[in-house]
């Protein structure tokens, strides 16, 4: 499985690079002039990517992509809880980037948003838990295949649940790797690409909101 995955976020990578979906300009200068210190751990597309507008669920209730993104920076992860090796060390990972990022960038306001696109297993309350494991201060959700669709095919995070009989639990789903870095406007600005090194993914992301203040 590690190895379909892998690739799968390779592939979404490039598709990523050749990004160049319409909406507003703001930002657009900015992310084609940025010139990320390490590819292989931060990439930008050439404008802002707005995530569209979808009704997900979290444990509070129903809660919109406007709504959870609204004034905050976030990285965001698509997975499922589920996941016997891919997803805990991502999230492991996050549980540490985290609280760096709230420490040397306080003047931001950060969260870790969590989406599981096997909303078969894994209702709001289980993935609440599941989460909770890792950090209670991250924000899980997921949503109607619909709602999940939509937000996963516009970040290009790209999954693939293995054919299984219904009401069945003891299958796979392949999914795309990369944490997405999405603005308190709800655009997504940067990739970046797993595996991912908590060091030095928090050293680019200094280095990129360093140029996002100015």
């Amino acid at each position: 499985m590690l190895n379909r995955v892998l690739l799968l976020s390779v592939f979404l990578v490039a598709l990523l690079s050749g990004c160049q979906p319409d909406g507003d300009r703001a930002g657009t200068s900015f992310l084609a002039e940025y010139e990320t210190p390490d590819p292989l751990v931060l990439r930008t597309p050439e404008r802002p990517v707005a995530l569209p507008s979808a009704d997900l669920e979290s444990a509070d209730g129903p809660v919109s992509t406007g709504e959870l993104f609204d004034g905050r920076w976030t990285l965001f992860y698509v997975g499922y809880s589920y996941c016997p090796d891919i997803c805990p060390t991502e999230l492991g990972q996050l549980s540490r980037i985290l609280p760096s990022l709230q420490e040397r960038l306080p003047e931001f306001d950060w969260q870790v948003v969590f989406l599981s696109v096997d909303p078969e297993r894994d209702s709001p309350a289980h993935l609440a838990k599941y989460t909770a494991f890792y950090s209670e201060e991250f924000v899980p959700v997921t949503g109607t295949r619909e709602a999940i669709d939509a937000v996963t095919s516009t970040v290009k995070a790209g999954y693939r649940i293995e054919d299984h009989e219904e009401g069945e639990t003891s299958y796979n789903v392949d999914h795309d790797t990369s944490f997405r870095l999405i603005d308190p406007n709800g655009r997504m600005l940067a990739l970046l690409p797993g595996p991912h090194d908590t060091g030095a993914m928090v050293e680019v992301l200094e280095d990129f909101m360093s140029e996002v203040k100015e």
